[in-house]
């Protein structure tokens, strides 16, 4: 498995990993209506901001991409990891989250928030985010998903290991 960034010529791919993310992984905690207006939202031109003005990597293996991973510096939030259902539980997710949270380091962003879906808030706790409130992330087409807030201070995790 390689991580790099993620490129302009990605996007679809892209956004084949995210929408088979979404219908495979998520659809045990979100209704269809949920899942089908979150899908219906992903086409490859979304991906292009965040390619331009965040960090986007992407787990690759023999040309196919496994998983996603998107940091706002600028917010110290990590916007999103979506694996692949064939590569679930395989540490694609862990390896993104890693190198997420090394990157904001290298910038100085010792701590990250996010807004996890129900299915990966276990995840995150298992590598040390802590939940603090419920909230609702809205789609441009109006579908809101219920989410928990998340937060972990880098510089302590770093420190104590």
């Amino acid at each position: 498995m390689v991580i790099r960034p993620a490129e302009t010529s990605d996007t679809e791919k892209i956004a084949a990993t995210h929408k088979a993310s979404i219908e495979t992984i998520c659809s045990n905690f979100y209704n269809s209506q949920s899942i089908a207006g979150w899908v219906e939202i992903l086409s490859p031109a979304i991906y292009e901001d965040a390619i331009e003005n965040k960090v986007m990597i992407l787990a690759e293996e023999n040309e196919e991409i496994l998983g996603i991973g998107i940091l706002d510096l600028a917010e110290g939030e990590i916007g999103a990891i979506y694996i692949h259902p064939k590569a679930k539980g395989k540490g694609y997710g862990r390896k993104l989250l890693l190198e997420l949270e090394s990157i904001a380091l290298k910038n100085n962003v010792t701590q990250l928030a996010l807004c996890s879906t129900m299915n990966a808030l276990g995840f995150y706790q298992h590598h040390g985010y802590i939940g603090t409130d419920k909230t609702f992330h809205e789609l441009p087409n109006g579908i809101k998903l219920e989410c928990i807030k998340m937060s972990k201070n880098l510089k302590k995790q770093n420190e104590s290991a």
